[in-house]
């Protein structure tokens, strides 16, 4: 170890490495470098070309990483010099969390939609408004949250949407009547899309997000299969309350890890990445957003229908159910692999081919349905939709670690998701056939896919530190 100047107060471990690596313009960095080495200003960076090159940057007393070689920084083996407090275990523990249980309500959707149905006396339309509403509140919340994400504490913003989430689960489970309930689900959508958006933009400050998104994807997926289970037993026992109190206490639980939470994200590595971004191209963090909103249509037709599909195709009911159950654990594979995948590839590249490979499969259902092309299109299904969402999830941090942008997620995920049984439907009512439905599934995929493809391109040539990031 090496201690450094008394007044930093800070230790690191010196070792040369064959790398480069890239600090931001306008904060203090030491330099311990061999004769020859030489310095080349770029824009938005200090560019650090030698083999024993070592930066340091003393960032208010936060804790350094130990350096690791393995982030790609332009075209380089180069290494995170800061350690931030998004880093930490505990924001990221906390990210997660809030992230989770923002969207465990929505998670269980098919079972509450049931005991709505069942338990609380609405009628079948009366429930699909309801789930309707809960979601627009979660639309809701996405906009307002990108809007006041850098402008507030983002710890009080969570405490007033955990608020607000936990008054109106308490209030569903006291008021009767449609209207009256309406009302206390359109404000609990509201709060728990607020902490889903906080969680999500919590992870995008970190440096690894594709490793921090799939963390939280394979925790949600495992989460919600016990939740489907749990919530299923309470409709049972207790009725919707039952469901109201259990999100009430899990949300009240949460506010013990809101210190936990960065009050802001407000980070050099951000500002200089920011500022490169901006003046480059200002409009592809939209259109990447477009092409989550393009993705999202095609998953919501697919899933909306495919059971019907496969019935349709002539399939027996017990091998299209059986399929669509235990295909699923695929999902969980998923998150395991697009973490691997992003920490030697990047996210633009496993993206593009995880979304192509998609469009294949929905494709490749146009030609013909019997038992091996339904269940391999539901083993690609499983296997790379979690996988596209951390990898868009994790771009879209990438350009943005303050988390504008990733908090709007939710907003282009919902009303896409939406939307698209609205077209299948609209397609399917012209002469009944499902060709029409997958061809929609297949071009909203690839539309995506070509938007990311466009957007690689673009940064390999204009920033190859963000086109080849972790």
């Amino acid at each position: 170890m090496f201690s450094l100047a008394r007044h930093l107060s800070l230790k690191v471990m010196l070792r040369p490495y064959d790398t480069s690596l890239v600090a931001p313009v306008g904060w203090p960095v030491l330099i311990v470098k061999r004769p020859n080495a030489t310095y080349r200003p770029g824009q938005g960076h200090r560019r650090l070309y030698h083999s024993s090159d070592i930066a340091i940057e003393p960032l208010g007393g936060y804790r350094l990483h130990a350096i690791n070689p393995g982030q790609v920084l332009h075209g380089h083996r180069g290494f995170p010099i800061n350690s931030l407090p998004a880093d930490s275990p505990k924001a990221i523990v906390a990210g997660i969390t809030l992230a989770v249980l923002g969207i465990a309500f929505f998670m269980a959707m098919p079972i509450i939609v049931g005991a709505w149905s069942d338990q609380a006396g609405f009628s079948e339309q009366q429930a699909g408004l309801l789930a309707a509403i809960d979601s627009s509140g979660g639309v809701a919340a996405s906009l307002f949250v990108s809007l006041v994400l850098n402008l507030f504490n983002r710890r009080g913003l969570a405490v007033g949407a955990i608020a607000i989430a936990v008054a109106a689960n308490l209030a569903s489970a006291q008021v009767g009547g449609f209207y009256p309930t309406a009302f206390c689900r359109a404000l609990a959508g509201f709060g728990s899309g607020a902490i889903y958006a906080l969680g999500l933009a919590t992870l995008a400050a970190t440096h690894h997000t594709a490793r921090n998104f799939s963390i939280l994807l394979f925790v949600q997926v495992s989460f919600g299969m016990v939740e489907i289970n749990l919530y299923a037993w309470l409709a049972d026992q207790t009725g919707m309350d039952g469901i109201y109190l259990s999100m009430a206490l899990a949300l009240t639980a949460c506010l013990g890890l809101i210190h936990w939470l960065p009050p802001s994200a407000e980070e050099p590595s951000t500002s200089a990445r920011g500022d490169s971004l901006n003046s480059a191209h200002a409009l592809l963090p939209w259109l990447c957003l477009v092409a989550v909103f393009f993705f999202y249509i095609g998953t919501g037709a697919f899933w909306a229908y495919i059971e019907r599909i496969g019935r349709a195709g002539g399939l027996e009911a017990g091998l299209v159910t059986g399929s669509l159950t235990y295909t699923q654990v695929l999902s969980l594979l998923g998150c395991l692999i697009a973490g691997w995948l992003s920490t030697r590839l990047g996210q633009f590249r496993p993206l593009i081919a995880s979304l192509f490979c998609a469009a294949g499969a929905s494709y490749g259902l146009t030609l013909g349905i019997n038992a091996f092309s339904f269940v391999s299109a539901l083993c690609v299904f499983f296997l790379l939709w979690n996988a596209i969402d951390i990898y868009q999830l994790g771009t879209l941090g990438n350009m943005d670690h303050r988390g504008r942008y990733v908090a709007l997620v939710p907003a282009f995920q919902m009303t896409a998701a939406a939307l698209g049984p609205a077209l299948a439907a609209l397609l399917l009512g012209l002469d009944g056939s499902y060709q029409p439905v997958l061809l929609l599934v297949g071009g909203c995929t690839t539309a995506a896919g070509a938007i990311y493809l466009y957007a690689y391109l673009f940064f390999r040539r204009s920033d190859p530190a963000l086109a080849e990031a972790d």
